[in-house]
């Protein structure tokens, strides 16, 4: 499985992250096409770009920067490495109707949003306002907006099945922003952080912004990286800040997670001829209740002829005796038997997607080469073919075109995608349409999308 680790080495801002993704092997037309989409540059985004290399005791690193107009600095910006923008007062809303309605991916909209909404909560919490409220300062100036995007855009790229994070490193001391002069780590920094680990050091000087935490905070598993993993690359960026004995670097690994040990696992027997039929259906889903992984029922033709059903029950060892007792006590058995056995399974995760005819989970698994595979839960589909009036053939081949063309760069502003991650235990549920005249999604042309090489 590919990952990526963000490590913090000397700090965390958009800049540094931007730099290290980029030095990395993200490809800078990957970016430029995204800043584009945003409309809100006023020439080509390849012109806006400046990048430079530096060396950071001692270590090659990516120095990210914008040409953007000129025009009188803020009061209070903390970061001067554009050319001149003003920070520039935008609020949540306005931001996320920017890029609600930008030409972006579908992946890429998600991630920039994700990030955002982390600020907007954060400062939220710190004001004591609602996030629509919020007014971004110096993260609402151009520059920050397209530090953000960028690293969405660069993510993406990568198509990484996770994101992990080593230690955050903050400094001491006091910064002045348009609030006023504020403790170091500034206040929103510290609200982002919570949650992940930090290392406190005695530098003077905000090595990790507001900007840094948020994308930690948004797109990390929260989880320390994998004890073993395969190196692939690394990429480097670098910050304005130098210090005489501190790195200011932000580093980005890229990595493949080892392959995993098989599991230990046992299967549980019994066959079965003098049990009701109707009788399996409570007793089944009992045995998932109980921890079974996986429980089939298959035909048998038992002594005397009798036909009669062989159970068969996948169960993690340490569930198996709880297992075997209810196998006991729900069927006629008066008896089992099991044995350990390995397994191996493919990375898999759930995630909701919406379509024009509602919400609906989508299964995804990753082969060992890479390939991604997925379908959609059958229940939610049934549900939505139901509820549309069409055919759950028709529309399952409707749902798997709409994936394909996920992460198409022409992707419209507001079609169909990925929602946010339900909170932990609740399932989406489907948005019911009543039935009526059966309506198709307008299809679109499909433009193939360049892999990361």
């Amino acid at each position: 499985m590919k990952i990526l680790i963000f490590d913090p080495v000397g700090g965390a801002s958009g800049d540094m992250i931007l730099g290290s993704l980029l030095h990395l092997g993200c490809p800078v037309a990957t970016l430029t096409e995204a800043w584009d989409a945003l409309g809100i540059l006023d020439r080509p985004a390849a012109r806006t770009l400046e990048l430079d290399w530096k060396l950071v005791q001692g270590i090659r690193a990516r120095d990210v920067k914008f040409s953007l107009p000129e025009s009188p600095p803020a009061a209070g910006r903390r970061r001067g490495r554009a050319r001149g923008p003003a920070a520039t007062d935008r609020t949540w809303r306005q931001i996320r109707a920017m890029l609600e309605r930008a030409a972006l991916p579908a992946d890429v909209r998600e991630k920039s949003l994700r990030i955002f909404a982390s600020l907007a909560e954060a400062e939220a919490t710190v004001h004591g306002v609602a996030a629509d409220q919020v007014h971004f300062h110096e993260v609402g100036a151009v520059d920050s907006i397209l530090d953000i995007v960028g690293i969405a855009a660069a993510v993406a790229w990568f198509r990484a099945e996770a994101i992990y994070a080593t230690p955050v490193p903050v400094g001491q001391g006091t910064v002045v922003c348009r609030h006023g002069r504020l403790p170091l780590p500034a206040p929103a920094t510290v609200t982002l952080l919570e949650g992940l680990p930090v290392r406190f050091t005695t530098v003077a000087g905000e090595l990790t912004t507001p900007t840094g935490a948020a994308v930690l905070k948004a797109l990390t598993a929260g989880a320390p990286p994998p004890a073993e993993v395969i190196l692939r690359g690394v990429g480097y960026g670098c910050g304005d800040r130098t210090y005489d004995d501190w790195p200011s670097l932000f580093r980005t690994l890229l990595a493949d997670t080892a392959p995993a040990a098989p599991e230990a696992v046992c299967v549980l027997e019994a066959d079965v001829d003098d049990l009701s039929p109707e009788d399996w259906e409570l007793a089944t889903a009992r045995f998932y209740a109980a921890g079974a992984l996986d429980v089939t029922l298959t035909a048998r033709i038992m002594k005397r002829g009798r036909p009669g059903v062989g159970l068969t029950v996948l169960v993690p060892d340490t569930r198996l005796h709880d297992v075997a007792d209810l196998v006991l006590e729900e069927t006629s058995t008066i008896g089992v038997r099991y044995h350990p056995v390995a397994r191996r399974v493919l990375p898999r995760r759930t995630y909701p997607f919406r379509t024009p005819y509602g919400e609906l989970r989508i299964k995804e698994v990753v082969t060992p080469a890479g390939t991604r595979r997925c379908k959609p839960e059958y229940a939610d589909l049934q549900a939505l073919a139901v509820s549309a009036n069409r055919p759950v053939a028709e529309l399952r081949r409707e749902v798997q075109a709409l994936l394909q063309d996920l992460s198409r760069p022409d992707a419209p502003p507001s079609g169909p995608g990925p929602v946010p991650e339900p909170p932990a235990g609740e399932a989406p549920v489907p948005k019911k349409k009543p039935a009526g005249r059966r309506t198709r999604p307008a299809k679109a042309a499909r433009t193939r999308r360049k892999e990361p090489a």
